[in-house]
């Protein structure tokens, strides 16, 4: 007992040991996973951010070649308007502006020019001949003949009014629509010459769609409308705004009441708007102008770049809208792979837009300000992917964090199995010191008995015969008692082990359980008990080492007698079938709680009520009718209530079946 108990408080203090040994090293991991966590953060948060500044930097640069080469570029134009026109992106205008008014554009046209040059009107020398036999005669054949002539002239501009008149009298005066129509085909191809201070394709246009309204060809009309109001839009003439706006838009508009709108595209629309204030403030101005020029200005919420060469009597400007620095900028910018995780945006003075939005915190963003580029613009550059924006937890995070949680998670595996092990043993520990006293206590009994009676029989205290043969009897009686504990242990350690060799041979089950129920009747009769027997009819074979089952046979009645103190009957059930033999032992006696069952065939093991009752018993009966069951291949089942009673029911194969 005493071992035990040392044994007992061993075991406590290497798990108390065991669990400061495990807190401060998990602890300590934890922390310093912690830690490491957080420089991995800051590492991280520092190479996004080098990384977001070298892309400022280089979106800066290639923002400042684009500029000079767009300078270049005016230069050139500012020099031979009248060379070739330099090529440029969408959303750029070039132009070329006199006292007079537009001088040259190129690049995105644009709806209307701030002014345009004063057209010489037509004044050919058959004018007034014409004239008189036009107006006066109403002699139309005679006005056309001497038109004719004036239509093959090499002077575009003649040429132009020639034609434009042709076809207003076969249009009004003679009716003849299809050559009113070929005239105006012809005027349309001179395009941009002026014929009456309007521009030759301008006059075409609009005088087919006059001549359509007129014969009440609304197809046709609307075709025209449809032409005529895309060529305004993409800024095929130079127009004034009014010209623009009154003279011809709001016509078209009306013609074509019932079609969809087709906007203007902004960009056209800015770069007029900006056009009309850059004349407005170079025109007036009595000031000697600078040179160059490179400046920002603001159009409702969209900026417009101005890049000027003047001087005292001509001005060259380019202005560029966002469109232009999307697509020659920012594009680029993004079609890299390391730049497809970051975003651009530019922003003027006053922090409005201009091109992308950056709205992220600051904490995202790398920022080159105007002074330190020398750039009309901020610019901003915004991590947008994961591995440019300081993410929750990065890869490399993630990566360490698993490490740590999967070291953890062993360490306190370990210590879950070690503490396992550990109560384990106590429990074991426990169990085996409740064994030892109660087979102590079953021993001291019959012990003493015997003592006691062997001390008065060997002093002749026994006064009679009868007296002594009652004391003999009850000699042989315990020492039965000692003789079946001792075997009781002795076969429980062989059957546990393996020492004990199974000898199968085939038993008829009906026969065995008979014998075993009428011997252990004899032996509980006296005690006021009765077995009562119920079993299929016919044999039922089965392969077994006789002796093995009978002995769980007779552990399972015993143990009904013994948990069975006011109900006096035992049941036995022998059944077979579908291939089965099963032998049921049933008793109305404590039973044993849920909780309980599933550890009530460990060796060892009593219920919580025997023991508080103090019914005599080892802990072995059971675990060893287990260990008989399955060595035959079988199981044993187990239904049982408090207060009810329990059902223990070992099931076999029948002989046929056995493998």
């Amino acid at each position: 007992m005493d071992a035990m108990l040392q044994k007992q408080i061993s075991a406590r203090r290497l798990l108390i040991l065991f669990a400061a040994t495990t807190v401060v090293p998990a602890a300590s991991l934890v922390w310093l996973g912690w830690r490491m966590v957080a420089l991995d953060r800051v590492l991280e948060v520092r190479r996004l951010e080098d990384a977001r500044n070298h892309a400022v930097d280089l979106s800066a640069s290639a923002l400042q070649r684009i500029l000079a080469e767009a300078e270049e570029k005016l230069t050139a134009f500012n020099a031979a308007p009248d060379a070739q026109a330099p090529a440029l992106e969408d959303g750029a205008t070039l132009l070329v502006l006199g006292k007079s008014g537009v001088l040259a554009r190129s690049g995105t046209p644009l709806p209307w020019y701030p002014a345009i040059p004063d057209f010489r009107p037509v004044e050919p020398a058959t004018s007034a001949a014409v004239d008189d036999l036009e107006f006066r005669k109403k002699d139309f054949a005679g006005a056309l003949r001497a038109l004719e002539e004036l239509a093959s002239s090499k002077d575009p501009a003649v040429r132009g009014e020639a034609l434009q008149r042709e076809a207003r009298i076969y249009g009004w005066q003679t009716g003849d629509i299809s050559k009113a129509i070929a005239a105006f085909n012809e005027l349309g191809t001179l395009d941009n010459v002026p014929v009456n201070g309007l521009p030759a394709g301008l006059a075409a246009r609009q005088g087919r769609a006059l001549l359509f309204e007129t014969a009440g060809r609304a197809d046709d009309l609307q075709r025209e409308a449809l032409g005529l109001r895309s060529d305004l839009a993409g800024g095929r003439w130079l127009l004034t705004r009014g010209e623009f706006e009154f003279s011809y838009y709001d016509q078209v508009a009306h013609w074509l009441a019932n079609a969809p709108p087709e906007p203007i595209r902004p960009d056209r629309l800015v770069l007029a708007e900006a056009a009309e204030l850059l004349w407005q403030d170079w025109w007036p101005s009595e000031q000697q102008p600078t040179e160059r020029g490179r400046h920002s200005i603001r159009i409702g919420d969209r900026s417009v770049l101005l890049l000027t060469r003047s001087s005292p009597d001509r001005l060259a400007a380019l202005l560029i809208a966002p469109e232009f620095l999307e697509s020659a900028w920012l594009k680029d910018l993004r079609s890299g792979s390391k730049s497809q995780q970051i975003d651009y945006a530019l922003t003027d003075a006053e922090g409005l837009p201009v091109l992308g939005v950056a709205n992220a915190p600051l904490a995202l963003q790398s920022v080159r300000p105007a002074s330190a580029t020398q750039l009309p613009w901020t610019v901003h550059a915004i991590g947008t992917d994961k591995g440019l924006t300081p993410p929750d937890l990065s890869g490399r995070t993630r990566l360490l964090l698993a490490g740590i949680a999967m070291m953890t998670l062993l360490l306190l595996a370990v210590a879950y199995f070690i503490n396992r092990t550990v109560l384990r043993e106590l429990t074991v520990a426990r169990l085996q010191s409740d064994f030892v006293a109660a087979v102590s206590h079953e021993f001291r009994t019959p012990l003493t008995t015997v003592r006691q009676l062997s001390e008065m029989l060997v002093r002749g205290r026994v006064s009679s015969d009868e007296r002594r043969q009652q004391f003999y009897e009850t000699l042989l009686r315990e020492s039965d008692r000692l003789h079946k504990l001792v075997e009781g242990l002795l076969d429980f350690a062989r059957f546990e082990t393996g020492g004990s060799a199974y000898r199968f041979e085939m038993i008829e089950a009906g026969e065995l359980v008979r014998g075993i129920v009428a011997e252990f009747e004899q032996r509980v009769t006296p005690q006021g008990f009765h077995i009562e027997m119920a079993a299929s009819e016919g044999e039922m074979h089965v392969r077994a080492d006789r002796e093995a089952l009978g002995r769980a046979i007779w552990n399972l009645l015993d143990n009904a007698v013994k948990y069975s103190p006011d109900c006096r009957t035992i049941w036995v059930d022998l059944r077979s079938e579908a291939g089965r033999v099963s032998i049921a032992v049933r008793d109305r006696g404590l039973g044993i709680p849920a909780r309980e069952q599933r550890e009530i065939f460990e060796k060892f093991r009593r219920g919580a009520d025997p023991k508080a009752l103090h019914i005599k018993g080892t802990g072995i009966g059971l675990a060893m009718v287990r260990t008989i069951v399955q060595a035959h291949g079988g199981e044993i089942l187990l239904t049982s209530e408090p207060g009810q009673g329990s059902r223990f029911t070992m099931v076999f194969r029948a002989a046929g079946e056995a493998s």
